[in-house]
């Protein structure tokens, strides 16, 4: 079968939520850009290697029955090594132009397009229009000039062409084109247990200085309608028969006014979903927990980050050890299962604040705790800052967060490593934990807590 565009979710092997909770999820940014090529009348097909244990021979086999005009392919940093692989493969078999797009494509274009000939243009940040725009230039011979969000070659020269606006009401989105991927691919824990992921926002006002959200899509947040996700879950329902959705915003509760009005017409309408989420502990109480959970929220994804009140202000996380250990408690209470992520590493980590860490971490008692090493990614304060030191480590394959890649002033990577192993083996190994986390989740929970354990 044919198509005008391919876009290709590369391999992954190194996914730190695959490998502890059994998750794989829908590829939602490229089913986004299909989703507004098939509005506009242009055929698309979808690949995604990471869910389908797709390799760069099967790539080759797909371009060649596709004769696709326009390739696209999304890249993580951790990924950037198998997105410009999977370019590669592409270029071995086809003419195509090809396109790389994602957060790391986003940040670092210049370097991505001096050092592989393979990739044509860059799409930087929100890609929907500009894949549109792009394609329709390309066919129809027009100026490259015109078209806002790319960079790409003219010569020995690279060019960056104006950012393009980011899109102002998400409601005028098409929903992702879901049917272009094998549903029975996606999971959650539960090997049986198929799962829809959805965003409800864009946009991020916080200052993390470890997190690039905003500077991916601006501070300046944009929210769907609350009737607009409950029209997107009933198609998903209809279409699908899913009733497990995953909330991939980066702060689901940022506003709990919008989230409430959400639950409220979830339950209004009977719609039966089962669902978590992110969350913030400054952004969440026990009145919005439990019409959260009356809404059918059954899981909290808490970025706890570190029990050192210094560290959590040298990163401008702008939370308190107090309110976290207020949520955590309030969602014990009230029976819901709580992910705690905290990092390991951060600038001005010591090995008595990260061992403060650890003890903090199991006195919350959440349901699973996540400890990454801390990674400067692409666009974070974090990176810039690192760079500027001189300290910048570039084999991104290693941006993992398992893979420490930058020291503190007190820990050498090494130390990093081991810290981050005794964090998982103290919240893991702890008989009591076992029981009652076998009991509550059933034997999925030993793989998941066996995963963890070898990290």
């Amino acid at each position: 079968m044919t198509a005008d565009v391919l876009l290709i979710n590369p391999p992954d092997t190194k996914s730190k939520y695959k490998k502890y909770f059994n998750i794989r999820i829908p590829p939602l940014g490229i089913l986004y850009i299909a989703a507004v090529l098939e509005e506009n009348g242009v055929g698309v097909e979808v690949i995604d290697c990471a869910a389908g244990e797709i390799d760069y021979s099967g790539i080759e086999k797909r371009v060649e029955e596709a004769e696709p005009f326009l390739v696209g392919i999304t890249s993580t940093t951790p990924l950037i090594r198998e997105a410009l692989r999977s370019a590669e493969a592409v270029r071995r078999v086809s003419d195509a132009y090809i396109v790389l797009g994602g957060p790391h494509a986003t940040f670092m274009h210049n370097e991505i397009l001096r050092e592989n000939a393979s990739i044509d243009f860059i799409v930087k940040g929100e890609g929907e229009y500009t894949v549109l725009d792009l394609y329709r230039t390309l066919r129809t011979g027009g100026g490259l000039a015109a078209v806002d969000g790319i960079v790409y070659r003219k010569g020995e020269r690279v060019v960056e062409n104006p950012d393009r606006p980011p899109v102002e009401d998400l409601d005028t989105l098409p929903y992702p084109a879901r049917h272009l991927v094998p549903r029975e691919n996606y999971r959650v824990f539960d090997d049986n247990l198929p799962v829809a992921t959805m965003i409800c926002s864009r946009g991020c006002p916080m200052q993390c200085s470890f997190c690039a959200s905003s500077a991916l899509h601006g501070k300046h947040v944009r929210r769907r309608s609350t009737g607009d996700v409950v029209d997107e879950i009933r198609q998903i329902q209809d279409n699908l028969g899913i009733s497990a959705i995953g909330f991939m915003d980066d702060t689901f509760t940022l506003y709990p006014r919008w989230v409430e009005e959400f639950c409220r017409e979830v339950i209004e309408q009977d719609l039966g979903i089962e669902w978590g989420c992110t969350a913030r502990v400054d952004r969440i109480d026990r009145s919005l927990m439990e019409v959260m959970k009356k809404a059918g929220c059954h899981t909290l994804f808490f970025g706890v980050e570190s029990g050192d009140q210094g560290i959590l202000d040298r990163v401008k996380k702008g939370t308190r050890i107090d309110q976290i250990k207020q949520v955590f408690a309030t969602a014990h209470d009230l029976g819901m299962r709580t992910i705690a992520s905290a990092a390991i590493g951060l600038p001005g980590e010591t090995r008595e604040t990260a061992n403060r860490t650890i003890k903090f971490v199991k006195s919350l008692k959440p349901s699973f705790a996540l400890f990454s090493v801390a990674t400067p990614y692409p666009g974070t304060e974090f990176f810039r800052k690192v760079h500027e030191d001189g300290g910048l480590h570039t084999d991104w394959s290693r941006y993992d967060l398992l893979s420490p890649v930058v020291e503190t002033s007190s820990l050498t990577l090494e130390e990093i490593k081991k810290l981050q192993k005794k964090a998982f083996r103290e919240f893991y190994l702890r008989p009591s934990y076992l029981i009652q986390g076998l009991r509550r989740e059933g034997f999925s929970f030993l793989k998941i807590a066996k995963s963890a354990l070898s990290a």
